[in-house]
């Protein structure tokens, strides 16, 4: 029996060079149901293991790691301040490597949450030692989908060090992080609810739901979208949806091998200069907020960019059908769920568009969205990074 993914079959998915990067876009729905089972599997020794940590008054969350791994503490970072009620901040492994003491308070208790497709990043494992070298309490979590990798086998060497590893099927054997992105967030996601005997589990079927929803009935709608001849696409984001934003920006820019810049801004931040990027070639992706408040500062913004008529296209990723009714942007996702709150969750959907995006866009400039690069200026796992003492 013939399968497809994307709307496309897999026999020419293969000869396209895109039927990885495709599986594991589609695939993310059926993947997140593992994750949560994989993380339920193993509740007791998260707990044991965290519980003595948030005793700590002082205990500081640093979430880390480079690339689309550092973009998915800026997602939950707002998240996990909320819930667990630390301090807790979102910097890169590329941004402590060079400037670690300047970023961290090294006489203060520090939990180091690293996320690592691979964790084979040099700058990954670098970070666990020079927390060990300059802390005077650190600690560690890996959530990361290779158990063999660098990362996985130095934290397990640590007392202090647990690692958190993912189903196999969310490392990506494409070069775009996709579903192992999404797999990551998810889990670091579910930890203050792990932690409290709260974790509504159905939830996360609703998610699942939802996200196969949205790949199924939109796929035509962006891939229509990605045959338009633009070269800039820029995402504005508020809050958890900034750190989002980043994301996709990054992933449209990936598979397209840098023929399409991608740009992201915080809603109010785009009017402060950025928007001068904004010309006859650019799409500009929404992702609007499903908090109320928040959203009267998105829609002022969307609508500026409207009534300026000097984009190709507005996109816009709404939370319910009510705000979508209230900016007519021509193209819009809304997200379908019945429950009345996923709790934060819902964040995950929204890169959706982006990845598929991305894939289309990539097929429509004759690329191979599993191997975009032609020139090999990018790889699936960073080169040349040398670590100095």
């Amino acid at each position: 029996m013939q399968k497809s993914y994307l709307e496309l079959p897999d026999h020419e998915l293969i000869e396209l060079g895109g039927i990885h990067t495709a599986k594991e876009i589609q695939n993310q729905p059926e993947l997140w149901l593992r994750v949560r089972d994989q993380v339920f599997t193993e509740k007791n020794q998260i707990k044991k293991f965290l519980n003595p940590l948030l005793s700590h008054d002082d205990l500081t969350i640093i979430l880390t790691g480079a690339g689309t791994s550092a973009f998915i503490g800026l997602s939950v970072e707002q998240h996990l301040r909320r819930t667990l009620n630390k301090t807790t901040r979102a910097i890169p492994t590329t941004t402590l490597v060079t400037h670690f003491k300047d970023y961290i308070d090294i006489n203060k208790p520090v939990l180091f949450i690293s996320f690592a497709r691979s964790g084979n990043s040099p700058e990954s494992t670098a970070i666990i030692d020079l927390a060990e070298a300059h802390c005077k309490k650190s600690y560690h979590i890996s959530i990361t989908c290779n158990s063999s990798g660098r990362l996985a086998k130095q934290i397990q060497q640590l007392e202090n060090g647990l690692n958190i590893v993912l189903p196999p099927e969310s490392e990506d054997a494409g070069l775009a992080m996709t579903g192992s992105y999404t797999s990551m967030l998810l889990a670091s996601m579910l930890l203050p609810g792990l932690l409290a005997d709260n974790v509504h589990t159905e939830l996360i079927d609703e998610l699942s739901s939802a996200a196969t929803h949205l790949i199924t009935m939109h796929s035509n709608n962006l891939k229509e979208l990605a045959s338009l001849d633009f070269n800039r696409i820029i995402f504005l984001g508020s809050g958890p949806l900034l750190g989002v934003a980043e994301e996709s920006h990054l992933k449209v820019q990936e598979l397209s091998d840098g023929k399409v810049i991608g740009k992201f801004d915080s809603f109010l931040g785009f009017r402060h200069g950025p928007k001068a990027i904004i010309n006859n070639k650019s799409v500009v992706v929404c992702l609007f907020s499903d908090d109320d408040y928040v959203f009267r500062y998105e829609k002022d913004m969307a609508l500026q960019i409207i009534e300026d008529n000097q984009a190709m296209k507005v996109f816009g990723v709404f939370p319910s059908i009510d705000k979508s009714n209230q900016i007519k942007t021509g193209h819009n996702i809304i997200f379908d769920y019945k429950a009345k709150s996923l709790q934060g969750l819902e964040c995950i959907l929204y890169v959706l568009p982006a990845q598929m995006i991305g894939f289309y866009k990539s097929l429509n400039l004759g690329l191979k969205p599993d191997s975009p690069s032609e020139s090999g200026t990018i790889s699936r796992v960073v080169q040349g990074v040398t670590i100095y003492k």
